[in-house]
């Protein structure tokens, strides 16, 4: 657990270094998932279920990811702090600093994330394993960018829409994670999974 509350500096300490990797997930995400694009295969009415259960597993995990990262370490712990803790520290300290990232900084960690599993999906013969995997990596890149939508005044008017329609995740509903204690409404694709990650929670 958090031993002690991390400072400003801490959390606003976003480095050269750090911009870097990120920078380097992109790029590797991009390379693998042009890789894995090649050996895609034939297009099937099918890969619209793997496209939703992908979608709904990138939001269980957006979900899990959140919780464990507001519950556990610290900014300063090794490699997993500056990368994935701080950003997520810093966002209760300042929720709407998140709506000034640019691509990079709101992105970039999420591309580190996946790069392991589109790595893994080079070597997969099944057809539909990888296909779920690739749909799953580009979900939970676009976690973090739902976030960040969630959060701002007037986001794109597609988005709007889409917040509507009630596919990405809106604004009233992710209110409810900031409000206190602050311990429910992790899920932040879709917020779908809202409901039975808050019932697991309270167990």
């Amino acid at each position: 657990m958090e031993s002690a509350p991390p400072t400003a500096e801490q959390l606003s300490c976003y480095g050269r270094l750090q911009r870097s990797l990120e920078l380097a997930g992109i790029a590797l995400f991009s390379l693998l998932l042009i890789l894995n694009a090649q050996n895609f295969g034939v297009w099937s009415p099918f890969l619209f279920v793997l496209l939703l259960a992908a979608w709904i597993a990138a939001d269980l995990l957006s979900g899990l990811a959140h919780w464990t990262f507001d519950t556990w370490g610290s900014v300063r712990t090794p490699v997993v702090g500056p990368a994935f803790i701080r950003p997520f520290r810093e966002h209760h300290v300042h929720p709407q600093a998140m709506t000034r990232h640019d691509f990079v900084e709101t992105n970039g960690s999420s591309c580190l994330a996946c790069v392991p599993l589109l790595a893994m999906c080079l070597f997969m013969e099944s057809h539909s394993l990888r296909s779920f995997s690739m749909f799953l990596a580009l979900g939970i890149l676009a976690t973090n960018q739902c976030h960040k939508w969630a959060h701002m005044a007037r986001p794109p008017g597609a988005i709007c829409l889409l917040q509507e329609l009630r596919l990405v995740l809106r604004p009233e509903v992710h209110r409810l994670h900031h409000t206190p204690p602050y311990a429910s409404h992790y899920c932040t694709a879709s917020g779908w999974l809202n409901p039975m990650l808050n019932a697991l929670l309270r167990r």
